[in-house]
C-alpha cells in the first residue's frame, strides 16, 4: 500500500519473505511471546512480491468499500431516542 501512497518510504531492499502459518489466538502481535503470532520484521508473507500496481488495487478497493459504507449509513434511519 504504501509503493502507492508514498513511495520514497519504502526501501524494498529490506523486503523479506516472512510467513507465519500459525494461527494463534488473539491474531497478530506487535509484542515478543505476546498472545497471537509476532512477526520481528513486521511483515506478514512475502514483501518482496509489493508492486505499486497492487498497492493501488488494495488502496483503492478499501477506499472504494468505506464510501460504500458511508453512503449506506447516510441512507439508514436514525434511530430514535428512546
Amino acid at each position: 500500500m504504501l509503493l502507492y501512497i508514498a513511495p520514497e518510504t519504502v526501501d524494498m531492499a529490506k523486503a523479506v519473505k516472512d510467513y507465519h502459518p500459525e494461527n494463534g489466538p488473539g491474531g497478530l502481535t506487535r509484542t515478543p511471546g505476546g498472545r497471537g503470532v509476532y512477526s520481528a520484521t513486521g511483515i506478514w508473507g512475502d514483501a518482496t512480491l509489493a508492486t505499486r500496481e497492487k498497492g493501488q488495487a488494495v488502496v483503492e478497493a478499501l477506499v472504494a468499500a468505506i464510501v460504500r459504507e458511508i453512503e449506506d449509513l447516510t441512507r439508514s434511519p436514525v434511530p430514535s431516542a428512546k
